[in-house]
């Protein structure tokens, strides 16, 4: 094959796996994201905001490339010098880039980005804009009709309408914002400023100053039925007002301070100390439990929000190497000794066909043709290294099974043309190498049970 020839096949190879301009390298499912840095904020007030759902749909199909594709033959000079590895991971979604700061519960979320917008994703507008820039900090809830963002160097807080797509209510306190927070149903508004004052009062009305922090406050939010602010400062004083009364009416000393961090879940707090500590702490039970953390949903990472899926996918790898098994036998050791498809060495029993571990090197290692469609035998036993599971005419596609490592699957050139598919849609394994061992068919879609389902 000369250089021109082999350019025009890798560059027909490319085409053929990413799809589109928008959809990951060839060489990786690793999301990539593309924005628009050119947002006009005018075009989106009032318009319908795209569920949660949705946005994460799209941005999958924007950034990993459909797995049907691996039944796409490959230009002929293509055929067995590379392959495709499918293993299984967890499927991160990257949904937007420039981000400063997001909310999320139930099907709602609001990112803040360093333009000043504030997108809003299963309620309420599309988005709306801060008086300054960057958004600094969000405050909203699913049953709220009202979203609060601060701004900017933090001076005050803004109040929007989400129905209406309007600022109702700019709250300023002749002081720097520290922290806030709405209650759920949106009915109040509660903010520490720099001085550790505390201010409450309607979201859309005025605010009255209640009480002050000894030390720096943690933790501001509502109880579910809106009747209980509640505080949390830097040394674990947990201290519960009235919004309607404005007034203090319970304060509790949580042990194990100087604390960190206090992030809650409604009457649960997750609580990170000083000293690094990790604790969980039951408000109603007054009882304190491990520190409760998901490595699934929603997070923040280097600019990028991302949403990481409790769904297990395939994600797809391609490398550029001639396919190529080679295969010994001890007949003393009884054992098949293979350098696999992805480079490695594994053992088999040459009686049985399993797997083996710990195998010592044998003197004896005698060489094994392999068949055209990577089988041999030996002592009246058939042993199998893949399966074909397709073929398009004079191209068939074959499916390798390695534990812990995933599917490998190339094109192979053969004599005689044909056309079919076996169980289109689901993937080839076996224990072992013996061809009578069973075969089990596993689905390259995944079970749904994250926030599109």
């Amino acid at each position: 094959m000369n250089k021109k020839s082999i350019i025009l096949a890798l560059a027909a190879l490319v085409v053929m796996f990413s799809g589109c301009s928008k959809q990951p390298s060839p060489v990786t499912d690793e999301p990539s994201l593309s924005t628009d840095e050119s947002i006009d904020i005018s075009k989106l007030v009032g318009q319908a905001p795209l569920s949660l759902a949705g946005l994460v749909e799209f941005s999958a199909s924007q950034q990993y490339s459909p797995l049907d594709s691996i039944y796409n033959r490959p230009p002929e000079d293509m055929a067995g010098n590379y392959v495709v590895q499918l293993s299984k991971s967890n499927e991160i979604v990257n949904l937007a880039e420039d981000v400063t700061t997001f909310v999320q519960e139930k099907n709602i979320l609001a990112a803040g980005f360093r333009n000043g917008v504030v997108r809003m994703y299963g309620g309420g507008c599309a988005a709306v804009q801060a008086a300054s820039e960057p958004v600094n900090s969000v405050s909203w809830f699913s049953d709220s009709p009202f979203v609060a963002v601060s701004s900017g160097e933090n001076d005050s807080v803004e109040v929007f309408n989400v129905r209406k797509c309007a600022r109702v209510r700019v709250h300023e306190v002749n002081s720097t914002v520290d922290v806030f927070t709405l209650s759920p149903r949106g009915s109040w508004l509660a903010l520490v400023d720099k001085a550790r004052r505390l201010w409450v009062g309607p979201a859309d009305g005025r605010l009255r100053r209640i009480d002050r922090f000894s030390y720096k406050p943690l933790s501001l939010t509502f109880s579910k039925e809106e009747g209980i602010l509640m505080g949390v400062d830097a040394t674990g004083k947990m201290i519960m007002w009235s919004p309607l009364k404005l007034t203090r009416i319970f304060d509790q000393k949580i042990k194990g301070g100087p604390f960190k961090s206090v992030h809650a879940d409604g009457p649960l707090l997750n609580i990170v100390t000083e000293k690094g500590d990790r604790f969980q702490w039951d408000v109603s039970k007054r009882l304190k439990s491990p520190y409760h953390e998901s490595d699934n949903g929603f997070y923040l990472r280097n600019g990028v929000l991302v949403y990481r899926s409790p769904r297990n996918i395939f994600s797809k790898k391609v490398q550029f190497k001639p396919v190529s098994f080679v295969v010994d036998l001890s007949p003393s050791g009884k054992v098949y000794r293979v350098k696999d498809v992805d480079g490695g060495v594994r053992y088999y029993s040459s009686v049985s066909g399993a797997a083996l571990d710990g195998v010592q090197d044998f003197a004896d290692w005698e060489k094994v043709r392999l068949g055209l469609d990577y089988g041999f035998s030996g002592n009246g036993r058939e042993f199998t290294l893949a399966v074909p599971i397709a073929q398009r005419e004079f191209q068939r596609l074959y499916c390798r099974y390695i534990p812990s490592k995933g599917y490998y699957l190339w094109w192979k050139k053969v004599s005689r043309p044909d056309d079919y598919f076996k169980s289109r849609g689901s993937l080839p394994r076996r224990e072992g190498i013996a061809a009578s061992a069973p075969l089990a068919w596993e689905p390259l879609e995944s079970k749904k049970n994250d926030i599109r389902d």
